[in-house]
């Protein structure tokens, strides 16, 4: 579903319906029911699947899986590694840090092996890496980003909704005014690579980009510029 699709149903449902059928669920969802016939009513009424998700949220909290990445390492040892790492060390010299990534997966999608491949072997290169897990929100990425004076971020979409989200992020750019290298990775057909590079995006990843070392020389190389 498209953001204008997302808006014009929201225009056009019953806001009472709507209210109505998210406090059943919720209430359904205290007393320990089954949740399956007032999730389908708020469906039919028009309740979005962020709605249906906050309300559940409310009740049960939020579950945060563990990333996989604490303790991971690569055996990756070649003429490539040793290459990026010294082009990071020259970034060290020169900027005072590390280079520092943010590795972020927005949206509902849960396939986390990619994000966090990336995420241990930047960290093998010498990147300082954050990463918080999977199901964030694109404000909850800038922010980190920009807490953290992140040097790039890394979005890992393996959902479809890649335009979507592209778009999102740099609207949360802009309203924090910063100015922070975007790049991709997941599935992501190559029809979309022109309009995601004309929204911002710096570089576009895709499985066939096995080369995990390959792909952080192009990351270093970026933002060395």
């Amino acid at each position: 579903m498209t953001l204008n699709t997302l808006n014009q149903v929201k225009k056009n449902r019953d806001a009472k319906k709507v209210s109505e059928a998210l406090e059943k669920l919720k209430s359904d969802a205290i007393s320990g029911k089954n949740m399956m016939e007032a999730s389908i009513h708020a469906a039919k009424v028009g309740v979005t699947t962020g709605e249906w998700a906050d309300t559940l949220r409310e009740v049960f909290g939020e579950y945060n899986p563990p990333t996989g990445v604490e303790g991971q390492t690569l055996k990756i040892e070649d003429e490539k590694t040793e290459r990026v790492r010294g082009k990071v060390k020259i970034f060290l010299e020169k900027k005072g840090h590390r280079p520092k990534l943010v590795v972020g997966k927005p949206g509902l999608d849960g396939h986390s092996n990619g994000a966090e491949m990336i995420a241990v072997s930047a960290k093998h290169a010498g990147f300082d890496v954050i990463y918080s897990g999977i199901r964030n929100s694109p404000e909850e990425i800038i922010q980190s980003a920009v807490e953290e004076n992140a040097d790039v971020i890394g979005l890992s979409i393996l959902s479809g909704s890649h335009n979507e989200i592209a778009t999102q992020i740099f609207d949360e750019l802009k309203h924090y005014k910063a100015d922070i290298p975007v790049i991709m990775g997941g599935i992501i057909p190559e029809g979309d690579f022109a309009n995601l590079k004309k929204q911002g995006i710096r570089e576009v990843f895709t499985p066939k980009d096995f080369d995990l070392m390959g792909i952080m020389e192009k990351v270093i190389d970026l933002i060395s510029k």
